[in-house]
């Protein structure tokens, strides 16, 4: 049974970082260099709060509470999104009104882009006056949902890439983002040397009323925390559900092998779940 969801979790600030990618039946580091070069094309976006959620990259994308994404409501309400339909079309994200009709729902739509479709696909979108919006594809954690539903598990793909890239502070930080195979083939198992030390992991379901936004600690984040990153201090817009310090190493199940130390497969009964690294 999966966890129950957070009470008075707060709005939601996320921000695109690194991932790992394929090529030629393993798991290539060049790949994320590739990455890289793509995402820095498109940096220095903020938010108007002044959080800017820059989290590796150097890439600034945010959902916030102007938005209406907070606990309450889920992604699904009254934004102008509905995982029931593809973003691509005209009722799984309005053209002119929610999300579309202001500079931070704009952003927000950028980042949902990039973290669900994979480089190569992009959707076109029109604000309130009619100007047309070009969103580009990257890390494909979802890429059903270009044209169709997003299913239970997708939206949990979608949680843990949203959990996974949370800065509330602004520092910019590099990560690496590592997935089970099944459940996230366009960045896979396995580690970088460049990225040693792992920070936790991210699960959950932010799409349903209310929404659950989940992590645990990796040996990174209780022995070096980063500002505005799980185990620093302040408020965050997730919950360990875990007791104790929280470890994922005691609470999860890892993936098969030969990848067994590599991450995290399962948590708390969620299927989805991403595991970070840092420099």
């Amino acid at each position: 049974m999966k966890l129950g969801h957070i009470a008075g979790c707060a709005a939601i600030l996320v921000s695109l970082a690194g991932c790992g990618g394929r090529e030629g039946g393993g798991w290539d580091e060049g790949d994320v260099a590739a990455a890289e070069q793509e995402i820095e094309s498109t940096n220095g976006f903020e938010i108007v709060n002044g959080l800017n959620s820059g989290n590796g990259l150097n890439s600034g994308n945010g959902l916030n509470s102007g938005n209406g994404l907070n606990s309450g409501n889920g992604l699904n309400s009254g934004n102008g999104l509905n995982s029931g339909n593809g973003l691509n079309s005209g009722n799984g994200l309005n053209s002119g009104n929610g999300l579309m009709a202001s500079a931070e729902g704009r952003k927000t739509v950028e980042y949902i882009v990039k973290c669900a479709l994979p480089a190569g696909r992009s959707i076109t979108k029109h604000d309130e006056t009619l100007t047309a919006h070009t969103y580009s594809g990257l890390l494909g954690v979802a890429p059903e949902w270009e044209t169709g539903a997003c299913d239970e598990d997708c939206q949990e793909r979608m949680t843990a890439c949203l959990g996974a890239h949370l800065n509330t502070t602004g520092e910019h930080i590099s990560i690496f983002l590592v997935g089970n195979e099944a459940a996230f083939p366009s960045i896979g198992p396995d580690t970088s040397a460049t990225y040693p030390t792992q920070e936790g992991a991210f699960f959950g379901n932010i799409f349903k009323s209310p929404p659950a936004f989940f992590y645990c600690n990796s040996d990174g984040a209780l022995t070096s925390p980063v500002p505005g990153r799980i185990g620093s201090s302040g408020e965050k817009q997730y919950n360990n559900p875990f007791s104790g310090d929280g470890s994922c190493a005691d609470n999860c199940v890892a993936f098969d092998e030969p990848y067994a130390s590599a991450g995290w497969a399962s948590c708390g009964g969620f299927d989805n779940v991403l595991t970070v690294y840092r420099q």
